[in-house]
């Protein structure tokens, strides 16, 4: 059977592009690659990005990356005005500034894909240019798909997310046909950055996460004397404990990150040396011997990776969870606090790699500090640890779209 892996999403998106432009309906824009050498493209993300999250977003640090990636289409529209050359024939002027832009990661390992960092100009905004730009995406997903199924493969699912606050991402989903379908739940950056010594240029040591909300009383004393956490050492044991999760207590099926799905891959290095350091566990409380006092916490999944997009916290490091039972979130919560655990973070900083900028905390310290994420299937009960973290009140909302 042919693989997909024959397919290459650079040359097929050359190819496609140019006939994008009109799914914009009147002409006046087109869509094409953004380039990282073109200075008008360097000086229009700097305006677009220029006070997105407060000024600093993580954007134009990242799209080279993006560009660079042949997993990942990142996107530039810009207005296609055409002009007559000496010898009369019409050239678009490329030159001109980008009106918006969007990333379409290709997750080939869950058979989806993401688009993220959709970005408008800030004078280009409210004249349907998002709505635009998504359609125009959904247009080369589907012409991707269409390809894929000459190749016997499944189409691909489209993924993103958006703040339930951005009533006009919102609407231009929705207008788009996307719905939503889950949420990532995750801690309040405004408290986070008020926790002692959790900022990058205070000199105080931040103390773990739980130690540092005083929230540790809230895990049971059955959570806190599960060991024995399984090591997963391949994407492929990740990809089946997901769909485990999924199958036995209904979770999302992905990793959850920071406002995006953790997906292995060859653009996921982050999670690639998190399993190399032994980060990426998982636990089956159905097979254990106390079975009884562990009635229907049924299985978890505990990951941490380093977010390099994180720059108003000390730490780098995101902990997320997987789970649906209160249960197995307090103990996957708990085990990661562990000894154990921080020792294997550590273990990042004998290679000489310090992108944490943790060197003042005290190697006595338990834990280290990080973000925590987890799925949506965690019940928040309250009086429950999880309900009682500082989760951010502006929701993160997952949105899907399927191919017919």
């Amino acid at each position: 059977m042919p693989s997909y892996s024959k397919f290459c999403p650079r040359v097929f998106l050359l190819m496609i592009v140019p006939t994008l432009a009109s799914s914009f309906g009147t002409g006046c824009y087109q869509l094409r690659p953004y380039d990282p050498t073109r200075e008008s493209d360097r000086s229009s993300l700097d305006e677009i990005c220029a006070n997105v999250y407060g000024g600093g977003d993580y954007l134009p640090a990242m799209a080279d990356n993006y560009a660079a990636d042949p997993d990942c289409s990142f996107l530039a529209m810009t207005v296609n005005e055409c002009s007559s050359g000496s010898s009369g024939e019409e050239y678009i002027d490329e030159d001109r500034g980008i009106l918006a832009v969007a990333n379409y990661k290709r997750l080939n390992a869950q058979n989806v894909a993401w688009i993220e960092a959709v970005r408008t100009h800030p004078r280009h905004r409210n004249k349907g240019l998002a709505t635009a730009l998504l359609r125009s995406i959904i247009d080369l997903s589907k012409a991707e798909s269409d390809s894929r199924l000459l190749l016997n493969a499944q189409p691909t699912k489209i993924l993103t997310c958006t703040i339930r606050s951005n009533k006009g991402m919102l609407r231009a989903l929705e207008k788009v046909g996307f719905v939503q379908c889950n949420t990532i739940p995750a801690l309040s950056w405004k408290v986070l950055r008020e926790l002692p010594g959790w900022t990058p240029n205070c000199d105080e040591s931040p103390q773990p996460l739980l130690d540092a909300l005083d929230l540790k009383h809230l895990v049971s004393p059955i959570a806190k004397t599960i060991t024995s956490w399984c090591t997963i050492s391949t994407e492929q044991q990740l990809l089946e404990w997901l769909a485990l999760c999924k199958e036995v207590g209904g979770c999302c099926g992905y990793l959850p990150g920071l406002y995006e799905y953790i997906v292995p891959g060859p653009n996921r290095v982050d999670l690639k040396e998190s399993m190399e350091h032994c980060l990426v566990l998982a636990k089956d409380f159905r097979t254990q011997s106390e079975a009884s006092c562990l009635n229907g916490a049924g299985i978890a999944i505990l990951v941490f990776t380093r977010d390099e997009r994180i720059s108003s916290l000390k730490s780098k490091w995101v902990c997320s969870i997987v789970a649906h039972s209160q249960l197995a979130f307090e103990a996957a919560l708990w085990h990661a606090h562990s000894n154990d655990v921080a020792r294997r973070m550590r273990s990042f900083r004998c290679n000489g790699d310090n992108v944490d900028t943790l060197d003042s905390v005290d190697e006595s310290v338990t834990a280290l500090p990080f973000c925590l994420v987890f799925d949506d299937a965690v019940p928040l009960n309250v009086g429950t640890l999880s309900h009682a973290l500082p989760r951010v009140t502006d929701e993160c909302v997952v949105f899907s779209y399927q191919h017919e």
